[in-house]
């Protein structure tokens, strides 16, 4: 199990139709329970004449941002693979994650296409056949991954940028000054402390969270992933904030955090690994990396997660076996789809 999170995390701003089709049960709101170490505003749910809308107070401000994200929606797959439907005739739909060519992903030849279910499907843990629930597992998680990268990278680009003007001419707006305090607050960081924030406001490798996220909710099966939407196995010890552990010891009073969906459990775990005391050396390990112009190692920076399970040692080398035996590095590279079909630039 993980230490428990720093903080919880509000959504970006996501609309959630209520007319959906038959076979596809939409996600719910984003409202974030109270963590250790702080809370999350609630959704604000406001109504309109197409259906029931739930909007998400800003995480991130992304509209600043050079490059920005497109709006999110999270759709739920009630169902299981090889099974005909009659799905919702969209750009992007679920029809389309399920027809996603994994080996093309890992060749670099096919991009993710940005479909975000909001829970796992719900015979995922019924599938006998260990590589279709592992390719079912890979097909929910690694959009919401390549998501919550994609908000990060654009808010650290922005970052970056403001970063070098103000060392190289020392003056910034009042708007862009608030832009870096206001990323200073949310990560923890003194304001001014420029090499905290490039620490911190960073993207977690692909391959690293479905690794753990594997280990963790075995894969997408454990009572934790269906009922909670507990991705990462995060603690909370906000009674009623989540799920208890049948086996928990005697006097404990942690529980393992759920989620409203799974996209809010994903954006989680990576603030957690950004700005969690428990995980500077995971952080300071990625600063390395970039310092010298090398990609991202999932193999080497999970050595630096002793903390993340009790197991220690033992844990690390468990996360290894399933980076080796399933090849996962090679989604490292793997990129969502934008909305006119090109794949996002990294």
């Amino acid at each position: 199990m993980a230490a428990v999170i720093a903080a919880s995390c509000a959504g970006l701003p996501l609309a959630i139709s209520s007319q959906a089709a038959a076979q596809i049960a939409w996600g719910q709101d984003l409202d974030a329970a109270k963590t250790a170490g702080g809370s999350a505003p609630a959704a604000a749910v406001s109504d309109a004449a197409a259906g029931k809308f739930f909007s998400v107070p800003t995480f991130d401000p992304i509209a600043a941002a050079s490059m920005p994200v497109e709006p999110l929606f999270l759709a739920s797959l009630m169902t299981v693979p090889g099974q005909r439907f009659d799905w919702r005739r969209e750009r992007f739909s679920a029809r389309a994650l399920l027809d996603l060519s994994l080996p093309g992903v890992r060749r670099g030849e096919t991009a993710v296409p940005p479909v975000y279910l909001g829970r796992f499907p719900a015979k995922l843990a019924g599938l006998r056949d260990a590589k279709q629930r592992k390719a079912m597992f890979i097909k929910t998680v690694l959009p919401l991954v390549l998501r919550v990268n994609d908000e990060v990278r654009a808010t650290r680009r922005r970052m970056l940028s403001l970063i070098a003007r103000q060392r190289a001419q020392g003056k910034l707006s009042a708007g862009e000054r608030g832009f870096l305090n206001y990323l200073a607050l949310r990560y923890d960081v003194a304001a001014g402390d420029f090499e905290g924030l490039i620490r911190r406001v960073d993207v977690v490798p692909a391959s690293l969270a479905l690794a753990q996220g594997a280990e963790e909710s075995g894969w997408g099966t454990s009572r934790f992933a269906r009922k909670g939407n507990a991705v990462f196995g995060q603690r909370t010890f906000r009674k009623g904030g989540g799920l208890v552990p049948l086996q928990r010891a005697a006097g404990q009073r942690y529980e393992v955090k759920a989620f409203n969906n799974l996209y809010t459990s994903v954006r989680s775990y990576v603030f957690n690994l950004n700005t969690h005391f428990a995980y500077r050396k995971f952080r300071q390990k990625r600063a390395a990396f970039h310092r010298a112009g090398q990609p991202l190692d999932s193999y080497a920076l999970i050595g630096a997660l002793q903390s993340y399970s009790e197991r220690g040692d033992k844990y690390i080398r468990t996360i290894r076996v399933i980076m080796r035996a399933n090849r996962l590095h090679e989604f490292d590279k793997a990129r969502l789809l934008s909305g006119n079909g090109a794949p996002r630039p990294s």
